[in-house]
């Protein structure tokens, strides 16, 4: 009997606050990482535009399609594969390799190591994030005062889902510990966001995610809404007591420049924002999903990404489509005009958590990038979880940030000489936090920029990860996405 028809012909998982079975975790995973590869290339649909895309809509299988990488002097076209994530589900590994046999998230090793290194083999990832990630190699580089500035990118407006979106490893291995996991949430949101909406957005979809999986018996609307609004009224009380995020909120107003901003005040009114938008899902529970995107705003290009008003979207198709977790995910990949892929990585680690293995399109469950890798993670994430690890990894030491950065520097060689050629296919690198690797393909893209191409290599890795890695590269030499100069100036 194979894996997949086992999980067919399994019985539901019995619920209870006692009972963490595998099979949740394996269906958080598993459904989230489906909803990011199948919401991706929706994300890219105006719905103002008559412009059919190059697969057939609606979209209810996996489909390869092209992406345009870059502008007009640095562009060119990827080809995504059926069933390839995003940067969403990468974000989300990186999280997870952050976290301790002890179940703590260290946002050290996700802000100088992960986060730094996932610049070379990002896909698709948003402008906060990859500005917050090269900001943190510098001299005075800090994960706890990362307050960028940047053309119009200003760490205290930063609201947007890209904290909410890899939180979900913190939300399962947390799942029976509250306070670490509205700590762990925070901490893991403000390494790059600093606003309240995608510090509380993290939290609720942990919340969310927690409820989902451990409430004894049915969910029912009233019930889940009941408990987030008031769950969300009092996190305040949980990070008062961590010194990390004191420190930070004093540093936040301290920082502002005369800006006369008020954190404290200003999460207040976040609070009030979530606790109407959960109020609205009750209100539009059984309308058309539009009138509920339109009511939080996601289908506004302005605000579609919110960090808040994405996980509440997720959240509400959640609890329409309780039952009916294929129809949910269709729903939420097809509203053209939204965040189909984060929205979708939302929603499908809401229904995981709640059905197990049982929500997972079976058409889709082989055909998602990386199966056995997400498998693997969600594995650890349950034995951290229920108290059943066992293996005490050797990397389980606290990061320092000058180290990490040596650890990169020895890394850039092998980057070098996968760009300058010196490693064919075949050829093996070792990567500091994914491990080793192996080249199965290479790529090279013309661009308009005179003397530049771009360069793209895929490497399957040892633990089950497949990544690619690229950059543009002049006259076979400069490597655009190397990090040694800025570690080389950090180090001095």
């Amino acid at each position: 009997m194979t894996q997949l028809q086992l999980f067919e012909e399994s019985e539901p998982p019995k619920r209870g606050n006692n009972l963490l079975p595998l099979d949740r975790f394996q269906g958080a995973i598993l459904f989230s990482t489906i909803g990011d590869a199948l919401g991706w290339p929706t994300e890219f649909i105006d719905p103002n535009i008559n412009r059919r895309p190059s697969f057939e809509i609606p979209l209810q299988d996996f489909v390869s399609w092209q992406k345009i990488v870059g502008g007009k002097w640095w562009g060119y076209e990827e080809k995504i594969a059926p069933g390839e994530y995003s940067d969403d589900t990468q974000l989300a590994l990186a999280v997870a390799r952050c976290i301790t046999d002890k179940g703590d998230f260290e946002p050290e090793r996700f802000a100088y190591e992960e986060l730094p290194l996932w610049l070379q083999y990002e896909r698709g990832g948003g402008r906060s994030v990859k500005t917050a990630a090269r900001k943190l190699i510098g001299k005075n580089a800090s994960w706890l005062r990362n307050f960028y500035k940047q053309n119009d990118l200003n760490y205290r407006s930063a609201g947007a889902n890209g904290a909410a979106m890899r939180n979900l490893p913190i939300s399962l291995v947390s799942v029976r510990n509250k306070s670490r996991l509205i700590r762990d949430s925070f901490l893991n949101a403000i390494i790059t966001h600093g606003h309240p909406r995608a510090i509380i957005g993290a939290i609720l979809f942990g919340l969310a995610v927690s409820y989902a999986m451990t409430t004894p018996t049915g969910i029912t609307p009233g019930s889940f809404v009941e408990y987030l609004r008031g769950e969300i009224k009092q996190i305040g009380k949980d990070l008062i007591e961590d010194e990390h995020i004191t420190t930070w909120i004093r540093l936040w107003e301290k920082d502002a420049h005369g800006e006369n901003l008020s954190f404290k005040r200003l999460f207040n009114q976040t609070q009030q924002e979530a606790s109407q938008y959960l109020d609205g899902i009750l209100q539009y529970i059984n309308s058309d999903p539009k009138t509920y995107y339109a009511f939080v705003g996601a289908l506004n290009p302005t605000t579609k990404g919110s960090g808040l008003g994405t996980v509440c979207v997720a959240i509400y198709l959640s609890l329409k489509y309780l039952d009916q977790p294929e129809d949910a995910l269709t729903t939420t990949v097809n509203m053209f005009g939204s965040d189909t892929d984060t929205i979708g990585v939302f929603l499908g680690g809401l229904l995981g958590s709640y059905h197990g293995m049982r929500a997972v399109p079976t058409h889709l469950l082989n055909k998602v990038q990386d199966r056995g890798y997400l498998l693997k993670t969600a594995e650890r994430l349950h034995s951290i979880a229920t108290g059943k690890q066992r293996e005490q990894l050797a990397e389980n030491r606290k990061v320092e940030r000058e180290e990490a950065y040596f650890r990169i520097l020895a890394w850039e060689i092998g980057l070098n000489d996968m760009f300058w050629d010196a490693l064919a296919k075949g050829g093996v690198v070792v990567h500091p936090t994914i491990g080793r690797g192996t080249i199965v393909h290479k790529v090279q893209k013309h661009i308009k920029r005179e003397g530049y191409v771009a360069k793209l290599i895929s490497i399957q890795f040892d633990c089950g990860q497949s990544c690619v890695f690229h950059s543009r590269v002049e006259h076979n030499e400069r490597v655009s996405e190397s990090l040694a100069q800025d570690i080389v100036n950090a180090l001095k």
